[in-house]
């Protein structure tokens, strides 16, 4: 069996081994017998645990929490719950993750409404004052990744929230790149709502999310998604009529993977028992040794590096010339450690399961790719 050195948890995270093991043991019970050992009422509250853990890891009740099976899902149903109207405008940045933008889009191309992104640099960062200049009275929606994906650069939320509340507007975050890397206290962010994947940084596998839903926002918000489980007793099985529970599960709508769920809601209840100051300590000490390693490569760092803006995620710009996939694809092949190439830059993104060896051994094999191209 291969054995990798997984530096690039921003990408796909290597599962946590409790994650797994909960999710192979819901499988096979669910092989033993179908519903014998996942009955109704096991269904029903299948969503819980990971409800639970969320709730710990973003410190904020478990009504707060909802749970689905991609950010993208999620996001997709806030924005057609949302709908923002003709004449609006959404405001969010050129670097951000497609799928940060792209729900929003449809439902603006559907209603009329503007999709105004700001502009990046060649090292993908965002000034966040061109952002703050988008926003304006008909602003509706402020849409961002908390940590932009390619570059690993952090915004300040209290502040857009501040900025998108002025002006009636709400924030929506996705947090998939921070969630599970750095502390989230979500009432203190002042984002309307936040969602991640659960397959990075929290290190779950695919099939699971979670999403964080102010109360003060999704009191009368009507999901964009419906389904059997949208109604307060689900197992109430009538289609005459729809009664949404009055807590953010109203998000919840269909089946999904219980066990990639109930293995996540493990893996975010070890991170919540490692502590986030901790995990998040730990992953800027790893990120600091991949940034002074590669400065002693004469490789420019394309990540911000400020305490306010910087996160885990170090990318870095390789010489002219040399292409990042190459790279990434030959540290993989022939030394077993994971990087990822995005917009031309090498992105390293360690986490909790990495140790310095682990970057060691990423200098050493970087310098000695770069010498043979």
């Amino acid at each position: 069996m291969p054995s990798w050195t997984n530096l690039s948890y921003a990408n796909v995270a290597t599962t946590s081994p409790a994650a797994h093991r909960v999710s192979l043991e819901w499988s096979e019970a669910l092989a033993r017998g179908g519903a014998a050992e996942f009955d109704g009422e096991a269904e029903k509250n299948g969503m819980m645990p990971l409800r639970r853990a969320a709730a710990r890891l973003l410190s904020c009740d478990i009504e707060d929490v909802c749970v689905g099976s991609s950010a993208t899902e999620l996001l997709c149903s806030l924005a057609w719950a949302i709908s923002p109207p003709s004449g609006s405008n959404i405001v969010s940045t050129r670097a951000s993750f497609p799928s940060t933008v792209y729900p929003w889009r449809r439902v603006a191309e559907e209603n009329g409404a503007e999709i105004r992104l700001a502009g990046h640099d060649e090292d993908l960062y965002t000034d966040p004052e061109e952002i703050f200049a988008l926003i304006d009275q008909d602003t509706s929606v402020v849409t961002l990744s908390h940590v932009e994906y390619s570059n690993g650069q952090r915004y300040d939320l209290p502040r857009f929230a501040e900025a998108a509340h002025s002006v009636g507007a709400i924030l929506i975050v996705d947090a998939t790149q921070s969630m599970g890397m750095l502390p989230i206290d979500a009432s203190a962010t002042g984002a309307d709502a936040l969602v991640s994947s659960g397959y990075k940084w929290l290190r779950g596998t695919y099939g699971a999310a979670v999403g964080y839903i102010s109360p003060s926002m999704r009191d009368g918000l009507v999901p964009g998604l419906l389904g059997f489980r949208s109604h307060a007793d689900l197992w109430d099985l009538r289609a005459d009529r729809l009664e949404l529970a009055d807590d953010a599960s109203r998000f919840e709508y269909t089946t999904i993977h219980f066990g990639a769920a109930l293995g996540l809601a493990a893996a975010v209840d070890e991170l919540v028992q490692m502590g986030m100051d901790e995990v998040w300590r730990h992953d800027l000490s790893l990120a600091d040794s991949v940034i002074e390693g590669a400065v002693n490569l004469d490789l420019k760092i394309a990540s911000p590096l400020s305490q306010a803006e910087r996160s885990a995620i170090v990318s870095l710009r390789l010489p002219e010339g040399v292409s990042s996939e190459e790279v990434a694809r030959r540290l993989q092949d022939e030394y077993g450690i994971l990087v990822t190439s995005r917009a031309g830059l090498l992105r390293v993104s360690p986490h909790i399961d990495n140790d310095a060896d682990d970057v060691g051994m990423l200098l050493e094999a970087l310098a000695e790719t770069l010498a043979q191209m």
